[in-house]
C-alpha cells in the first residue's frame, strides 16, 4: 500500500499543478471570471454524477484487478485527464492553422508534459492489479482525446475557439474534483500520509517546472 498510496499522491500533485496553473489559468485568461468559474462548477459536477453512475459492485471489472475500489478511482482519474487532453489539443490544432512552426512547438512542449501525466493514469492501474501492458493501454488511452481535437481544432478553427475557455475550465473542474473526492483521502487512508504527501509534492513541482518551462 505504500507504493500505491504514493502513486496517488503523485497522481494527485500532477492533476492539481495542470488545473490550477494551466488549465483555470488559461481559461480566466482566455474568457474571464464568469467563464472560468461556470466551468470549473460544471467540470466538477459532471465527475460527481459520473462517480455516481459508475458501478460499485465487481461486474465490468477485469478479473486481474484485485481492488475494485481502485479501479473505480483509476478510472475516474483516467476519465478527467482524458477530458484535460480535448482542449489541449483543440489549442494545438488553431494555433497549427494560423502558424505552422507555432503548433509544431506547442504540440512538442504538450507531448513532454504529458510523459508525467501518462505515469499518474498508469500507477494507479497498475496498482490495482492490471498488468504493466493493461496500464499503458490505459495510459496511451487516456491521451487519444489529444490528436483528434486536434485534427478537429484545425479542420474547425472559427468554430473551436470560442469554445476553448469554457472547455479549458470544465477540464479544470473535472481534475479538481478527482483529486479532493478521490485521491487525496484515498492515498491518506492507510497510514502511508507521509509518503503520499511526499508523491503529492514531487508531482506538483515536477508539472510546475515543466509549465513554467515550456
Amino acid at each position: 500500500m505504500r507504493t500505491y498510496d504514493t502513486l496517488l499522491g503523485f497522481a494527485a500533485g500532477v492533476m492539481t499543478a495542470i488545473a490550477t496553473f494551466g488549465l483555470v489559468h488559461e481559461a480566466l485568461n482566455r474568457g474571464g471570471t464568469v467563464v472560468a468559474v461556470l466551468g470549473v462548477a460544471t467540470g466538477a459536477a459532471s465527475l460527481f454524477l459520473l462517480d455516481r453512475f459508475l458501478p460499485h459492485e465487481h461486474r465490468g471489472i477485469p478479473t486481474a484487478c484485485v481492488n475494485p475500489i481502485a479501479y473505480r478511482r483509476a478510472l475516474l482519474l483516467f476519465t478527467a485527464l482524458f477530458l484535460h487532453n480535448v482542449p489541449e489539443g483543440l489549442a494545438v490544432g488553431t494555433s497549427y492553422t494560423a502558424a505552422p512552426r507555432l503548433g509544431v512547438l506547442l504540440a512538442a512542449a504538450i507531448a513532454l508534459h504529458n510523459i508525467p501525466e501518462g505515469m499518474a493514469v498508469a500507477g494507479p492501474f497498475r496498482a490495482c492489479g492490471l498488468s504493466r501492458w493493461q496500464s499503458l493501454a490505459w495510459a496511451v488511452g487516456s491521451g487519444l482525446s489529444e490528436p483528434l481535437a486536434a485534427v478537429f481544432g484545425a479542420l474547425f478553427v472559427s468554430l473551436v475557439e470560442p469554445l476553448l475557455p469554457v472547455s479549458l475550465a470544465f477540464a479544470g473542474g473535472a481534475m479538481l474534483y478527482v483529486v479532493s473526492d478521490e485521491l487525496i483521502p484515498e492515498s491518506h487512508s492507510h497510514g502511508f500520509e507521509h509518503q503520499a504527501t511526499f508523491g503529492f509534492i514531487l508531482g506538483f513541482l515536477l508539472l510546475l517546472l515543466l509549465l513554467r518551462a515550456l
